[in-house]
């Protein structure tokens, strides 16, 4: 069929890493169930494709679309809190960073959550957010239920017991089986993190890694790629009565903004331009970086400032592969990140049944890499990243990564099931572009 422009001059958009623009035909802004029905059959009936979008921080070309755009700004908000089992019923367009204060007030919490708050939850789950910690899933793995809008306008609530196999491939549907409405999540009740931030020998780090990420409810270490240093950070779970304590107001700005967010930029551009500065200048960012203890809630703690801008790869493999892929991985950077400064990122997760989850049946540790933005090229990125798909690496669905459909086939037990349920809810790929077709086959 073809596709008829619904407006005039589009709007150049873009995400929040500003690698990936797009110029919707349309943009739409529901703010009900209606709406949404209605945008979806006025986009059949123009023979055009409507993709949703969240927040917009996934660095992929995921959420890009080729006809209009519906955005969930203005769908969001607590549905329900059922006071027996604590599952919370939330709108799509609910930010995770409005969660846990949500959750809070009514002494429930997530039980992980990842160091970025600012997407939606729809698109949280749709791309595979994770934290960190060896006995915690991603937030796909938190998901009970859910409501999804599809192609032929139908309003379907899935489950483990309703729509079962729309309920296994949508918990991360890459936005291919139609546009989420409502996800209910799985809680517990309040807790409070302790905090821990250290500099710590790298090679320790790493030779300790698989004990102590399950040591600790949630761990995770930062490295110069060359250094000698980590950065470790340590949070637990304690009693929510537990006091309040940590660095003050001033000095976590100081320190968490100002050092852990523009030190990096500043450093960074001086060794774009004086490759000889990166060694005095890695050791003294790690020595300034935050290191200290604090407790309070899980909102709180859980995330870390990113004022900086960057693009993202994120590699998953196997936690019993994680030592020779990160040995592998040192090896290949050797001598090749001269003018580079921004730490990697080594977290864990536990071993889920989402079916196209990147930690889908295996104990899995990730590797994140980032580029400045105004680095000249991603060949960094493509480095880590073809080092990494060595080990099996499955790459984030939301960062960047260069693997398409026959691979990414090999990756995934469930991917032909997904495949399925895909063609059967989008025969005419009404939510679908030539990205996501090149993952998934057109």
């Amino acid at each position: 069929m073809a596709k008829v422009a619904l407006g005039s001059a589009r709007e150049i958009r873009a995400n929040w890493s500003k690698n990936v623009e797009f110029a919707p035909t349309q943009v739409v802004h529901p703010r009900s169930e209606r709406e949404i029905v209605h945008h979806i059959a006025r986009a059949t009936a123009h023979g055009i494709g409507i993709r949703a979008i969240g927040a917009g921080h996934s660095f992929s070309a995921i959420a890009k679309p080729e006809g209009a755009l519906l955005t969930l700004d203005h769908y969001r908000g607590l549905v329900h809190l059922d006071s027996d089992t604590g599952e919370v019923t939330l709108r799509a367009g609910t930010r995770l960073w409005e969660i846990g204060p949500m959750l809070a007030r009514h002494d429930r919490a997530l039980e992980v959550m990842g160091d970025v708050d600012r997407q939606s939850i729809a698109g949280a789950i749709s791309t595979g957010t994770h934290g960190t910690g060896g006995r915690f899933t991603g937030v796909s793995g938190l998901v009970t239920g859910l409501k999804i809008m599809l192609a032929n306008g139908d309003c379907v609530w899935a489950d483990r017991e309703h729509n079962v196999k729309l309920f296994e491939a949508a918990r991360l549907g890459l936005g291919a089986l139609g546009i989420i409405v409502e996800v209910k999540l799985r809680t517990i009740p309040l807790y409070k993190l302790h905090r821990r931030e250290y500099s710590a020998p790298l090679d320790e780090t790493v030779a300790t890694f698989l004990e102590t990420s399950m040591v600790h409810d949630h761990q995770e270490f930062f490295f110069v790629p060359g250094g000698e240093r980590a950065i470790v950070r340590e949070l637990n779970h304690v009693p929510a009565q537990s006091a309040n304590r940590g660095m003050g107001r001033v000095r976590t700005y100081l320190d968490s903004e100002i050092v852990g967010n523009g030190a990096f930029a500043l450093a960074n551009r001086l060794v774009q331009a004086v490759p000889s500065t990166k060694g005095p200048l890695s050791r003294a960012v790690s020595s300034l970086m935050p290191a200290a203890e604090a407790v309070g809630l899980p909102h709180q703690l859980y995330v870390a400032s990113r004022r900086t801008r960057f693009r993202e790869c994120e590699l998953a493999v196997p936690a019993s592969r994680f030592e020779e892929a990160f040995e592998a991985l040192t090896r290949a950077l050797e001598g090749k990140t001269r003018s580079l400064i921004f730490p990697l990122e080594v977290r864990r997760a536990a071993a889920d049944d989402v079916w196209l989850s990147t930690a889908h049946g295996r104990d899995t540790v990730y590797i994140a890499a980032h580029n400045p933005l105004h680095a000249a090229s991603d060949d960094y990125l493509h480095l880590v990243h073809d080092t990494l798909v060595e080990f099996e690496g499955r790459p984030h669905w939301g960062k960047m990564h260069w693997l398409r459909e026959t691979e990414l086939r090999e990756l995934y037990p469930n991917f032909e099931h997904f495949v399925s349920v895909r063609n059967e809810l989008d025969p005419d790929r009404l939510f679908s572009t030539p990205y996501l077709d090149s993952l998934l086959g057109g």
